[in-house]
């Protein structure tokens, strides 16, 4: 996998760490905005990254990239991921994957059209503590609630209070509790039990995003919990 990196941010930071533990991965470029491009130069110095870009469509148009790895704020990730596939490049898409079916529906079938790869950074899913919890799923009785909780202060939260709104609490950018850190809890939730019928969300709102809520799943035989916040 040749990667080209779109983003700059903490979670890029964290992925660079661990990096040259993924066999067969050349990092081959990275693409910041010009006002993080001191950031990615950095970056690329200290992971062996061969080649830094101001414009993202450059960089996808690099034939030594073969895949994008899209890590910027939420709301650009479909028309970045979108830009991407039209291009060629199989895409890597940072959670939440996008902000709605219609958007998810339209990248894969465009991935399909041209053949490429297109898959959501949700790492739970791929843990090795997940696959046991699925082995031991049938060693368990009859299941019939289930409570899941991500509850995580956000270092950007005390700035929100003071009216500095970073993207993860911005509405508008698709932030939220929901968004940012539920979406793990249902994945896992969907992957052991599947679809459920019904779905409500309880909320805890400041300045119009939900800082943190209790989603509520009801399946035939059982209920669900799951819990996030970013506000305690």
């Amino acid at each position: 996998m040749k990667l080209g990196i779109i983003g700059s941010g903490m979670i890029v930071h964290d992925f660079l760490k661990t990096a040259d533990k993924i066999n067969n991965l050349e990092l081959t470029a990275i693409s910041s905005t010009v006002r993080s491009k001191d950031i990615a130069r950095e970056l690329a110095n200290q992971y062996c990254i061969k080649k830094t870009y101001t414009d993202n469509e450059k960089m996808m148009v690099d034939p030594d990239v073969d895949t994008v790895y899209v890590a910027v704020p939420n709301f650009l990730h479909y028309e970045i991921a979108k830009e991407a596939l039209e291009h060629g490049k199989n895409v890597i898409c940072e959670k939440p994957f996008v902000e709605s079916t219609e958007q998810a529906k339209e990248l894969k079938q465009l991935a399909d059209e041209k053949d490429l790869i297109i898959l959501e950074a949700i790492t739970n899913l791929y843990l090795e503590n997940f696959k046991q919890i699925q082995k031991e799923l049938k060693n368990i009785a009859p299941i019939h609630i289930v409570n899941m909780n991500y509850t995580q202060y956000s270092s950007r939260y005390d700035a929100f209070l003071e009216g500095k709104i970073a993207p993860v609490f911005d509405p508008n950018k698709d932030g939220g509790a929901l968004m940012d850190l539920n979406i793990y809890n249902i994945h896992l939730l969907a992957a052991l039990f599947g679809l459920p019928d019904k779905v409500q969300y309880y909320a805890n709102m400041q300045k119009g995003v939900d800082t943190s809520g209790i989603l509520h799943l009801s399946y035939p035989d059982k209920q669900a919990s799951l819990t996030a916040s970013k506000d305690s």
